[in-house]
């Protein structure tokens, strides 16, 4: 198996104040990557990042430590909220002053879910980092299938949902990516995953300390050549509020796919540069020698404003894939945080006190992404 190695260059910003080194794990996985540790070192973190979930979080909870306290191990459930405008916020606050082994984390506005979830990675603090939603289609109750799956040696454990209970569109969407993934890609990945993941830290921290400042994390946990494992799992409707998965982000993902992890639309850009060339000459070429040997010349111009129009068309699609490269490299080179916190609850402070305040904010460094 490949071993999970450290990306050259810089750690990202968030990951600079932490710990330098992670010893490596009893399947050789290892890197020298940030590790937040404390003296009361759990081995799992539940994992969560939420929207707007008010009608969801406390039945998650009430599910989750149940059954993370019949594992019978050390563990923490860590949220991070990326900006709810509901009543997610006074929720969060009662449940981590009603449970120490609860931590909070409250972006000062949404920032979006890759930004969510790197905190997350950043801040857990266990060996095994156990991902899932805050709208309860991901059953609690499947939790010790991944438990018992990575004890087979897997560094990361997705969940495959069984009977997969959202809307068409979502389901058509998620498969066009993920065959984007493979095909375009070729980002070898299991049929329908999900976030419903288990992780070793060090991998987890490994892509979330990554410089890029848009991630696809699936596609990273691939590149770290961790070894990866599937388990069918069951999925469930949503009970409360409404999908954050709509058109929008689905476009929103396609772009940071293709621009975030491959060259190759920029080939295919030349590729089809070619191909009109090949048949804008062999047109041409077959014109003259019709108008030559047979006499025979064009009747309008209908053919020629229906090619101005597709060539058109296909530069103003070339120029907007160099455009996305070109903005990428902008933003990257900006150098803004990804997130800013608002609130921490149930943090220590380094001398066993915990901070449980409001944290100073510039708005001058607030990202506009």
């Amino acid at each position: 198996m490949n071993s999970v190695r450290r990306a050259e260059g810089p750690l990202h910003p968030h990951a600079a104040a932490l710990d330098m080194e992670l010893k490596s794990s009893s399947t050789g996985v290892s890197a020298a990557m940030p590790n937040p540790r404390s003296d009361t070192q759990p081995t799992y973190s539940v994992v969560i990042p939420i929207f707007n979930e008010e009608g969801n979080i406390e039945n998650l909870l009430s599910r989750v430590i149940p059954v993370m306290e019949s594992v019978d191990e050390p563990f923490e459930v860590l949220f991070v909220d990326d900006g709810s405008t509901d009543a997610t916020p006074d929720i969060l606050r009662r449940m981590a002053a009603g449970d120490p082994r609860v931590r909070v984390i409250r972006f000062t506005r949404n920032y979006g879910q890759e930004a969510a979830v790197e905190a997350l990675y950043l801040s857990a603090r266990g060996d095994w980092l156990l991902q899932m939603d805050g709208d309860l289609q991901n059953p609690p109750e499947e939790i010790p299938k991944l438990l018992a799956k990575k004890n087979e040696g897997f560094d990361v454990v997705y969940g495959v949902r069984e009977r997969r209970r959202d809307s068409t569109f979502r389901i058509g969407a998620s498969r066009l990516m993920q065959w984007s993934m493979r095909s375009v890609m070729e980002i070898e990945l299991p049929e329908d995953i999900s976030t419903f993941r288990i992780m070793r830290a060090p991998v987890a921290r490994l892509v979330a300390a990554l410089p890029e400042r848009r991630k696809f994390l699936s596609a990273l946990i691939v590149w770290s050549g961790a070894r990866i494992g599937v388990v069918r799992v069951a999925h469930a409707a949503r009970r409360s509020g409404q999908t954050k998965y709509n058109f929008t982000r689905l476009l929103n993902h396609t772009f940071d796919l293709l621009a975030g992890y491959s060259s190759k639309p920029l080939r295919y850009i030349g590729a089809m540069g070619m191909a009109f060339a090949i048949f804008g000459f062999s047109l041409g070429f077959w014109t003259i020698l019709r108008k030559v040997i047979w006499g025979y010349g064009a009747t309008g111009w209908s053919s020629i404003f229906a090619a101005v129009v597709v060539l058109s068309g296909v530069q103003l699609i070339a120029l907007s894939i160099l455009g996305e490269y070109i903005a990428r490299i902008y933003v990257q080179a900006q150098g803004r945080p990804l997130y800013n916190i608002a609130e921490r609850l149930n943090f220590s402070d380094g001398n066993g006190n915990h901070d449980t305040s409001a944290h100073a904010f510039d708005p001058e460094q607030q990202d506009d992404e």
